[in-house]
């Protein structure tokens, strides 16, 4: 993947966030600036996603620590073998609310 597609592939991750939060009625906001892209929830907590340009990964920080993701195989997988998404979830639930990113 060269920067572009990085910056698109990263745009599209954050655009489904949102869709799907929205679909969800999720009690959260969302504010991107530059490489990072904060969600903020009702409780006043935060997960904060931000690109790694220099390494071409997608970083996850919430309640329930820090993840790298690079892209494999079509999809961001951490080295542990887990999927953005799914860890997405899991920290939208330590942050309490329920949330499905497929």
């Amino acid at each position: 993947m060269n920067l572009a597609e990085f910056h698109q592939n990263i745009e599209q991750v954050w655009d489904h966030i949102e869709e799907q939060c929205d679909e969800q009625d999720v009690d959260v906001d969302f504010e991107r600036q530059g490489s990072v892209f904060t969600m903020t929830f009702g409780n006043r907590t935060q997960i904060v996603i931000n690109k790694q340009e220099s390494m071409l990964e997608l970083w996850l920080a919430s309640r329930l620590g820090g993840l790298h993701f690079a892209w494999k195989d079509n999809d961001w997988i951490n080295h542990d073998g887990k999927r953005f998404y799914d860890c997405l979830s899991e920290a939208c639930a330590a942050h309490g609310e329920e949330a499905t990113f497929g």
